[in-house]
């Protein structure tokens, strides 16, 4: 073999390891940066402080009534996003402490804040006395709904998570796609401040 077939055998065993190890190399690369984002080791400035729910979950579709027993139209009077809590009759503890959490959250979003409800669905088909008076006193504006709870389970099936899981609520979309939840592993205010503050960052990325 004379220098000049040597130098083109080079060149090929260049040009055949950039056509299988540049892929290799960008695939190993992109599964390292998968996992780091996936466990929050880096920020890539994208909405990650809420977990998102893959796929998402059509909770417009489901057979929502009030507590007073009328359909509920989760378009009307026009299409919103949504903090959610799910709970029984009397949302005690952890449970008023999430909707707290959620009412807080909203009217911090500031001029954006006419573009989220806030919905409370209970499993029970009713609502206390002393609960009702709650929302009527500290909750102007809360949509109160009902949902049986095998319903629900069905609907969360998919997703692998507890419906009815203690401290946390979800976001649902304008289109009524349950897309994200928020959970913390304690209600205690500083805790709740922080998540406050997350889901303030989160949602002014998500609304337009």
């Amino acid at each position: 073999m004379n220098e000049q077939e040597k130098i083109q055998l080079q060149k090929n065993r260049k040009v055949i390891l950039g056509i299988f190890g540049v892929p290799a190399v960008v695939i190993l690369l992109s599964t390292i940066l998968y996992f780091l984002v996936n466990s929050k080791t880096i920020d890539l400035g994208t909405v990650n402080n809420g977990e998102l729910i893959t796929p998402p979950l059509q909770f417009a579709e489901l057979s929502l009534n009030t507590v007073s027993g009328s359909a509920f139209d989760y378009s009307a009077p026009e299409p919103k996003w949504a903090f959610t809590v799910l709970g029984d009759q009397h949302c005690i503890n952890a449970c008023e402490r999430m909707l707290y959490v959620a009412r807080q959250s909203i009217v911090a979003l500031g001029k954006k804040m006419g573009r989220v409800r806030l919905i409370y669905v209970t499993t029970d088909g009713v609502i206390s006395s002393s609960l009702q008076q709650r929302f009527d006193e500290e909750y102007k504006g809360l949509d109160v709904l009902s949902v049986e709870l095998a319903t629900l389970e069905q609907l969360f099936a998919q997703s692998g998570l507890q419906p009815l899981a203690a401290q946390r609520f979800y976001v649902i979309d304008p289109r009524g796609w349950l897309m994200m939840h928020y959970q913390v592993e304690d209600t205690q205010q500083d805790t709740l401040n922080t998540l406050g503050k997350a889901v303030v960052r989160d949602m002014k990325r998500l609304i337009k």
